[in-house]
């Protein structure tokens, strides 16, 4: 009998010791999304934080994580994640705008090197639509360009084959282009690697190191673009084309 009792209660105890069961990034940020609603944007940082150390991801997550800390003052943090929203989700209003409000806040007004206008066409293009879209859209003009040459061969009348000639022709086209802005939009979204800058004020400098000359001064929410390392150094570029040496701890990549 007490051979039985001290069983259940070892049970018991390790039932009681058990520890409770994870929650799911779905019900996290359920409870994410409340704190944010009651105006708790720290614990609905921490909670949105949780989900990302779960490897789950979204431009949902990374636009609302960016309206906490745009709501705790925090710009530099809430620049990064609308960034990294906006690149999951190119065409989103609210993140543009957004982003757009939160930049207003930023120290430095750097004006963007011009272009030419047929570039800016290419961007405007190439944004239509994220890297998965325009994946879809370059696969469905392959199978319509295969089905309009196939089509080509296999009628006789002579406006027939002229139509399916031109048919292909055009979703040749399609299929280069698409596969293009597919390319551009991987780049940009896995290859280029971009940082925004998260202290309140960093020095660029002309050499990795201390000794380097100051070259310019950037703060908190500016974005750079990497362009080389060395050490615990990060060469940058800015938008107007200068390009400096600074900590890498002094920025956090998007």
């Amino acid at each position: 009998m007490r051979t039985n009792t001290h069983i259940l209660i070892m049970l018991l105890t390790a039932l009681c010791a058990m520890p409770a069961q994870a929650l799911s990034p779905d019900q996290i940020m359920e409870k994410a999304n409340q704190a944010y609603i009651e105006e708790a944007y720290h614990e609905a940082i921490s909670l949105y934080e949780q989900i990302l150390d779960m490897e789950w991801e979204s431009a949902y997550l990374y636009y609302n994580l960016g309206n906490a800390y745009f709501k705790e003052g925090i710009t530099g943090k809430a620049i990064l994640n609308y960034e990294r929203a906006l690149r999951i989700n190119p065409n989103d209003d609210a993140i543009r705008h957004n982003l757009a409000l939160t930049r207003q806040q930023v120290t430095d007004r750097i004006d963007p090197l011009p272009q030419l206008f047929f570039l800016d066409w290419r961007d405007a293009f190439v944004q239509l639509q994220p890297v998965d879209g325009w994946a879809r859209t370059t696969i469905i003009c392959i199978v319509l360009l295969m089905v309009s040459v196939g089509l080509f061969f296999v009628v006789r009348k002579k406006w027939q084959k002229k139509l399916g000639f031109a048919a292909a022709l055009v979703m040749l086209l399609f299929t280069i282009l698409g596969f293009y802005a597919a390319s551009r939009q991987y780049h940009i979204l896995y290859e280029k690697q971009e940082a925004i800058v998260m202290l309140p004020r960093l020095t660029a400098k002309s050499a990795p190191g201390e000794r380097g000359i100051d070259l310019f001064l950037i703060h908190e929410g500016t974005k750079v673009e990497i362009t080389g390392s060395l050490w615990e150094w990060y060469e940058v570029r800015l938008a107007n084309g200068n390009i400096g040496w600074i900590k890498a701890s002094g920025v956090e990549e998007i």
